[in-house]
């Protein structure tokens, strides 16, 4: 169908022409952009008019990264613990709610999440405390990094985990001061239990990603980067797609060597990164890799690796040496995969840096790579992501709420003016939704860091397109793009910079077919 949208505010975000008139879609595809006068004439006589009634159109937002499958069953099968319980209230709330893993052989598992620390000292509750509401049955608890977790007995015998057991590099199982494991697992010590826990059927990940997906159109995201793309994950994303039920375009990052996020073990990981193309459809490219190179910059246990004093990384939580990174990128490199590489603190970024020199040294200019999250980068390193062509992909989008202590981090401004490619990731499964118009509002008024609305708008659109090679097909409003676009119900260049977080979106279109209208409800959580 031939649509015609007019009267109000198009914003393109195209470098030349920001603003038009009028917009034509027919079918998938854009077919003009430009005056009200010509639209009417390029529409034809049969095209529907959408008044816009001076509301403001734009195109959809990509989200940078996010982990869509992770939220879906997250939200869907996982029991959701209130924010900063207590231990009673946690296992009360364990009480009310079903086990999480129903009709399983044995030991239906509760899983959930997420466990918040007090405002200071270690999470609330412990193994001990878990054992006496749950003696036989296994009990797994997230905490709210997703890193982290917390274990009862049955659950760590299940994962093979006795109190002899002990942790290399990489991760940690706590003690408490008689040495006894507490039942918290730190990084890759969650593996073992991760693994214990049964999985899912196709169909329970399909609704997932189902609901996740409804989710994303809700705040008008039509293209995402998934940063953990698991084999199950991807059996899903590809099963929806053969069924014509994916109306998102999904730049899918395949795992590397992660076994928690990877929901697989390394041989699995690095056999499904061997044989991507299996899982290629029409909106589904399965082209690019996620590697985690350190943690988590939040307590009780920070596990990102940070400098030094005398700016050296400090390797206690570098979870891939600078010279193996270097090897691994510059393989994926030459094969023209563009790899996301998870670097939260100061330590990480500067790793990753030092090994993509390494990798231009040797390969050329290639693809270009992502610094995940980049929320922490030393001043010596920001020219550093133009030097070696590296997006700085931004995340969680959480910098607006002070409760999580980011506002002196996420040096949007200086990223800016050094000419780099900067994207906004919600990291939705950290975040209790993909709503970015609230951090778009964080980053317009970010202290001593903020970017003007037009570079924020275009961080989320065609940035994010350019970043997964994309921007001939969209990020922007251009003839010939495909026709996916969103109404808001505000003009965001002409209300207060307070407002814009507060933004609603109508409706979201996807290759020309409405996809989310706001008058038709809402999903549930997130909504």
């Amino acid at each position: 169908m031939s649509r015609i949208f007019f009267n109000g505010t198009i914003f393109t975000a195209d470098r030349d022409e920001p603003f038009v008139e009028a917009l034509v879609s027919d079918g998938e595809t854009i077919v003009y952009v430009g005056t009200a006068a010509d639209a009417f004439a390029a529409a034809g006589a049969d095209a529907e008019a959408v008044d816009l009634e001076g509301r403001m159109l734009m195109p959809g937002i990509h989200d940078a990264h996010t982990h869509l499958l992770a939220s879906g069953v997250k939200y869907l099968y996982e029991t959701r613990l209130p924010p900063f319980a207590s231990a009673d209230r946690v296992v009360a709330t364990l009480a009310a709610s079903p086990a999480s893993t129903p009709g399983v052989e044995c030991c239906a598992w509760h899983v959930g999440g997420e466990v918040f620390p007090p405002a200071a000292g270690d999470l609330p509750l412990t193994r001990s405390q878990l054992d006496e509401a749950y003696p036989d049955q296994p009990v797994y608890l997230f905490d709210y990094s997703i890193h982290h977790g917390v274990a009862n007995s049955t659950a760590l015998e299940l994962a093979g985990i006795d109190e002899d057991a002990e942790f290399g590099h990489g991760g940690v199982y706590r003690r408490d001061g008689s040495g006894r494991l507490t039942g918290e697992l730190i990084e890759e010590a969650t593996w073992k239990v991760l693994h214990a826990i049964p999985d899912r059927t196709a169909e329970e990940y399909r609704s997932a990603l189902r609901w996740a997906i409804s989710v994303c159109h809700q705040f008008g995201i039509t293209s995402v980067q998934e940063a953990s793309a698991s084999r199950q994950a991807l059996d899903a994303y590809r099963d929806l797609d053969d069924a014509g039920e994916l109306d998102l375009h999904v730049a899918a990052h395949l795992v590397w060597r992660n076994e928690g996020f990877g929901m697989g073990t390394a041989a699995e990981l690095d056999a499904h990164l061997a044989n991507a193309e299996q899982w290629r459809t029409r909106h589904l490219d399965p082209g690019f890799v996620k590697i985690w190179i350190d943690g988590a910059p939040l307590p009780p246990v920070p596990t990102h690796a940070t400098l030094d004093e005398n700016g050296r990384v400090d390797g206690s939580w570098l979870l891939v040496a600078e010279d193996a990174l270097a090897d691994i990128l510059t393989t994926f490199d030459a094969a023209g995969r563009t790899v996301k590489v998870h670097c939260a603190g100061e330590g990480a970024v500067r790793t990753c840096l030092n090994a993509l020199k390494t990798v231009r040294s040797r390969n050329g200019a290639g693809v270009p790579h992502e610094v995940a999250h980049a929320g922490f980068v030393a001043d010596d390193d920001f020219a550093r992501f133009t030097e070696v062509d590296a997006t700085a992909e931004m995340s969680p989008a959480l910098w607006h709420i002070p409760e999580y202590g980011l506002g002196a981090g996420f040096h949007f401004a200086r990223m800016v003016r050094g000419g780099v490619r900067m994207t906004i990731g919600s990291d939705w499964i950290i975040t209790p939704n993909p709503n970015l118009f609230p951090g778009i509002q964080g980053a317009v008024q970010h202290a001593t860091q903020p970017i003007d609305l037009r570079t924020a708008l275009e961080a989320v659109t065609r940035v994010g397109a350019e970043a997964v090679g994309r921007a001939h097909h969209r990020g922007t409003l251009g003839v010939g793009k495909s026709a996916d676009f969103i109404l808001l119900d505000r003009d965001l260049f002409a209300v207060d910079d307070d407002q814009i977080g507060d933004a609603v979106v109508l409706e979201t279109y996807v290759e020309g077919r409405r996809v989310y209208a706001r008058d038709a409800g809402a999903p549930g959580e997130g909504s």
